[in-house]
């Protein structure tokens, strides 16, 4: 018998001690359901944010790539820059082919002929 009451008393600390384990379980997992809905949804706003901000920052990257590509065909072969230093030695060879002193001879004769015509007709007026 004194077996039977002992087993029994260590029964009734057994089921005390689970009662308590199972409440703080309870306790625990309420807890943890309390701070996973108050921190959840933020940072769902949070993640889509950063994804919008890359998204951003993606179609910023694709048009610098592009701009960048822009850039490179100006200093290409055939690009922008390499067709006016062509037209720009096309102009000097002109130039340098031009006979200055002849052009100067004739603008002053021209002058010497404009010049009378011009007296002619400024005593008409």
């Amino acid at each position: 018998m004194q077996e039977n009451e002992k087993v029994l008393e260590l029964m009734k600390k057994q089921l005390f001690f689970t009662r308590i384990f199972a409440a703080a379980c309870c306790a625990l997992t309420v807890a943890v359901l309390a701070v996973l809905i108050r921190v959840i949804p933020p940072l769902l706003g949070m993640m889509d944010q950063a994804v919008t901000a890359m998204d951003q920052a993606t179609a910023t990257l694709e048009t610098v790539d592009d701009t960048l590509t822009d850039i490179q065909g100006l200093f290409g072969e055939d690009g922008l820059v390499g067709q006016s230093s062509r037209a720009l030695e096309e102009a000097t060879d002109k130039i340098n082919r031009m006979d200055i002193d002849s052009l100067n001879r004739a603008i002053g004769d021209l002058g010497d002929v404009v010049e009378p015509l011009a007296d002619f007709f400024g005593k008409f007026r």
